[in-house]
């Protein structure tokens, strides 16, 4: 395990033949816990989120990696949304949870909203940074660049495409700043490129999460994006909002895709701040 690893934060949790390991912080509280679900690739991405959360609400907050990340291995075969979503359910039931507040940053976002339509009983409110635009005016470019990256991932083997895809994403000396931000994290990277390319891109691309699922989700819903972002992904949150009963946005100024470490602060006053509204 990585040097993310802090003694007596993390363990690992078996559920359903999957392993997942589990971050937690927080004092024990009688209000639902928070749960942060590991993205891709950059799995521990929302974990300074997870800390500041943790440190400011005064309720349990958990951040977990999921299945073919970490200890765990990786993913033979394509992965799926809705699989990642039952996990969830699964790790919620394992821990005796009956209700939780759910976040998830681009791929995690999908299993977010996935995990509040397919068990709206067990979300208590559901926060999808930049959630993957696949219902998007842009949703076919999306597939597009997607196909490529899978390209680039059989030609050049997972390490090198991700430093690749990593490098378009965030800027060429995205290791250092990835490191300075989330000390292991590179090496993390690199043992995890491949459920990136194997598992997760194959389940984005299968995703199929239509206005008829979000009529399902009970809890409110707050869709977050940045304005330093590709503009994909606000016309994704354009596209879906509507789709919600009870949903909120909130943009934030020079924040790009990777906001949940570049800007932990401006993401966790948004999530706290939406958690804590009682009349959302």
């Amino acid at each position: 395990m990585s040097s993310l690893v802090e003694q007596g934060r993390w363990r690992a949790i078996d559920v359903g033949g999957a392993q997942l390991d589990l971050w937690e912080s927080g004092p024990e509280s009688d209000k639902p816990p928070v749960v942060l679900i590991g993205t891709a690739l950059t799995a521990d991405e929302l974990l300074p989120v997870a800390r500041l959360l943790a440190s400011d609400l005064g309720r349990t907050v958990l951040a977990y990696r999921r299945r073919g990340y970490g200890t765990a291995g990786t993913v033979a075969g394509a992965g799926s949304i809705r699989l990642d979503a039952s996990d969830l359910i699964a790790l919620l039931d394992e821990l005796e949870i009956a209700c939780a507040v759910v976040v998830g940053v681009s791929y995690s976002g999908a299993v977010a909203l996935q995990a509040a339509a397919d068990h709206p009983e067990r979300v208590e409110r559901v926060i999808a940074i930049e959630p993957p635009p696949v219902q998007s005016a842009s949703a076919a470019a999306f597939r597009v660049a997607n196909t490529r990256l899978i390209a680039e991932y059989e030609h050049l083997g997972a390490p090198r495409a991700a430093d690749r895809f990593l490098s378009r994403l965030m800027d060429p000396h995205w290791r250092l700043d990835v490191e300075r931000m989330l000390p292991g994290a590179v090496a993390q990277v690199d043992a995890d490129a491949e459920t990136f390319f194997a598992a997760d891109i194959p389940a984005l691309l299968s995703w199929d999460f239509t206005e008829a699922d979000a009529a399902k989700v009970t809890a409110p819903v707050l869709l977050v994006s940045g304005t330093a972002s590709a503009h994909w992904f606000e016309e994704e949150i354009e596209a879906i909002r509507t789709w919600f009963t009870n949903v909120s946005h909130v943009s934030l100024a020079n924040a790009d895709h990777s906001m949940a470490l570049t800007h932990p602060t401006e993401v966790e006053s948004a999530v706290a701040g939406f958690i804590r509204d009682a009349s959302a």
